[in-house]
This record gives C-alpha cells, structure tokens and sequence, in this order.
C-alpha cells in the first residue's frame, strides 16, 4: 500500500507528499503501537539503557540463549530459518514485503524494442524450461497520420466535456482507489491483503508500461495542434499506451475476479458491469482532459486485462493462464470504424471476432498459456520451492472476499 500512496502523490501537485505513503502501515495498526516502530523515541533511548542494567543480572557476561522461549519460524536442519520461508513475509514492513513480491514476480519477464516493426515485445521466461519463451503482449505503434487524423478531431470535440467531468479528472490524476471502493467496499480493515494485491499489480504495470511508451515515442495530443490545451499538466513522458487505461482496466479485471469468490457469485455480471464501466470512464476522462488520444486507451486496454490474467497465473497457478494479445497499429490505414468512436468496452480482443489491428502478425491466434511456473527464486535439492510469496500474498487476498 505504500507504493499506491507513492504512486498518487507522484501524479498529483503534492508529489512530495506521496513519498510518505511508506509510513502508511503504521496508520493500520492504531491504538497506542506508534512506539514499536523501527527507529528511536528520543529519551526512550536512555530509558531502555537504565532499563537493561537494572533487570540484567550480571552485565557484561554473555546473553543467554533460550530455544524454547524464542523458537525461529519454519527452520531448517542447519538450525537457522529455511530460505525462502513464505510465512516469514509477514514480519516484514508493508515496503519491504513489496520489494520482495516484486523481485519474485518480475524475475521470468524480459522486455525488448524492435526498431524495425515499431513495436515491444514482453515475454516471460522459464529458466528451469531451457529458456522456454511465452508471450505476454506485443504492440506496435501506428503512423503518425493516425494520430493527425481523427483521432485529433476526437480530442478537439470531446473538449466540450471537461467543465462536466473536471471534478473527476483532477480526483483521478493518481491511481484512484476511493472510485473503486465505492463498487466493492475496498477498506483497509477489511481487504487489506487485497489492497496489498493490487498495489503490487500496479507496480508490474508501471515498469513494464514505462518503458513500453518510452521505446514506442509517441507523442501526446499538444505536439500536434496547439488548440488542445489540455486541463491538466501530464508528466513528461510519451502516450501510447495509455497509462490510466492500463491501471484501471487492471483493476477492474482483478476485482472482478476477487470478488467471484463471493457467495452471491450470480449478481458478479452486474458487478463485472460496473467495474468495466468505471474503467472506461476513468480511460474517457484522460482524453477529454487533452492529455491521451482514444487510440491510446484501446491499447491501454489490452495491456491492462492481460497483465491482470498473467499476475493472477503467476499468483495461482491453478487459474486458466493468460491469453497472449497484441495490439498492431500498423494494420491501421486510418479510416477504421474504432478511429471515430470512444472506447468499446466490449471490442473483442481475441478470436475469430476480434479486429485485424488485435492479431498478432502473420500468427493464428494464440492460446491461453499455462507454463510450469518457478514459485521461488530460492531452490531446494535441485527443485523450486512449492509455494512462493506471491501465492501466498494471492491466498491472503483471496480469503478476505470468501
């Protein structure tokens, strides 16, 4: 949760103020606790000093070691800990948890930069396979008349709507997760592993996206027309994918899954609705903010409800895999219906009905993939540990909406 504090403050004007989104388990806790964390209380330091030398029974001699008052958790036959022990995740403050999910999670993707087909590759790789390669996505960015053509006339007259939807374009420069809870009731106290879930999931979405727009390079809607005039000021770095549509439509893909552990499964469709709605409001509003094209959030799209599927694989590997998309923007010549229109939720993205700019090139369509997953970067006796953090993190999580 740290990370998503980090991550709105970034985008927002109080950017400084996200950087304390790291103190933000000690909010969780309450009660009187705000002593117990790391760091020195001032006078508290002489305190515990006079304490130790007056309960200590003879100073100076060496400490005693008492096995059955203070057992390790999970430990191994040399005595110490087990490595990679995924129970031991929990003593661990809310960033640290988060940069060691992340390494786990990030370790098998490879992303490269074709100059050539104008597009980005990102895979994931089995070390244990051989080197065994399995496509997660691939875009290719469209000519520059794309974007000159009606994809600008579609900024300049969604325009009209920013006096309408500003309250929401200024309350979702980050990721805006009080949108969200408003759906599904997402509270600290009660779905804090799932908060935790998804801050995670945005983390892989951010560094596989950033360098996704950088190596694409296309610009926002200002380098081309100086009627935009965006409302907002957008960070400096490049539009396609969209960046808003990627994260929310992730979002909407996790939650929609969580909560199919519900009891009352037969009302998820009308949530599924909602969050699918939401979602592409909040990739609308970028555009009628002036800072993305529609184009952008139709890849943005795609980007977002496969790293869903493919963080949800990686987390439990008993779901049904991820489905490899693509999104060509060289197939498109520039008089397609989508160039005209807002977002379609509901464009089919794969199958015999999905659109030629969604195929991969000169490839049938793919399958969903289920690979053999390493759940660990630690191994044991040659094999990969059973269950890594990540599955853990995804068990915690999923328990909250049961």
């Amino acid at each position: 949760m740290a990370r998503l504090g980090r991550m709105q403050g970034e985008q927002g004007e109080q950017g400084e103020q996200g950087e304390q989104g790291e103190q933000g388990e000690q909010g969780e806790q309450g009660g009187g606790s705000s002593g117990l964390w790391p760091g020195c209380a001032g006078a508290a330091g002489q305190g515990l000093i006079n304490t130790r030398d007056g309960i200590v029974v003879r100073p100076g001699d060496p400490p005693v070691i008492d096995r059955r008052a203070l057992p390790f958790r999970e430990p191994d036959k040399d005595g110490l800990p087990r490595m990679a022990g995924t129970r031991r995740l929990y003593e661990c403050s809310a960033d640290i948890r988060q940069i060691n999910l992340l390494a786990e999670l990030m370790q098998p993707l490879h992303l490269s930069a074709d100059g050539a087909s104008k597009s980005v590759l990102v895979q994931h790789i089995e070390l244990d396979l051989k080197l065994a390669r399995y496509p997660i996505y691939r875009i290719a960015r469209p000519a520059r008349k794309i974007f000159e053509g009606a994809q600008l006339t579609l900024v300049q007259q969604w325009a009209e709507l920013r006096s309408e939807r500003l309250g929401e374009i200024t309350t979702q420069l980050g990721v805006p997760l009080h949108y969200w809870a408003g759906l599904v009731d997402l509270n600290p106290t009660s779905y804090r592993r799932t908060l935790e879930l998804l801050g995670l999931g945005l983390e892989l979405a951010y560094r596989v996206l950033q360098p996704t727009k950088h190596y694409l390079a296309c610009p926002r809607p200002t380098s081309y027309s100086p009627s935009i005039q965006p409302v907002i000021r957008p960070r400096r770095f490049e539009a396609f994918p969209s960046g808003h549509a990627t994260e929310a439509f992730f979002v909407a893909r996790m939650l929609s899954h969580l909560a199919g552990h519900r009891a009352d499964q037969p009302k998820h469709q009308e949530l599924d609705n909602q969050l699918q709605r939401l979602a592409t409001r909040i990739a609308n509003n970028r555009i009628i903010s002036g800072v993305h094209f529609h184009i952008d959030s139709v890849a943005g799209r795609m980007v977002g409800e496969t790293l869903a599927e493919y963080l949800i694989y990686r987390c439990d590997p008993s779901s049904d895999g991820w489905k490899p998309r693509c999104f060509d923007g060289t197939a498109l010549v520039g008089d397609e219906p989508m160039l005209q229109r807002g977002l379609d939720r509901t464009e089919a993205m794969d199958g015999s009905k999905a659109q030629p700019y969604f195929q991969w090139p000169g490839q049938k369509p793919h399958r969903r993939i289920r690979p053999p997953l390493s759940q660990s970067l630690v191994t044991h006796s040659g094999q990969a540990h059973e269950a890594g953090l990540l599955n853990l993190l995804w068990h915690e999580a999923a328990s909250e909406w049961r």
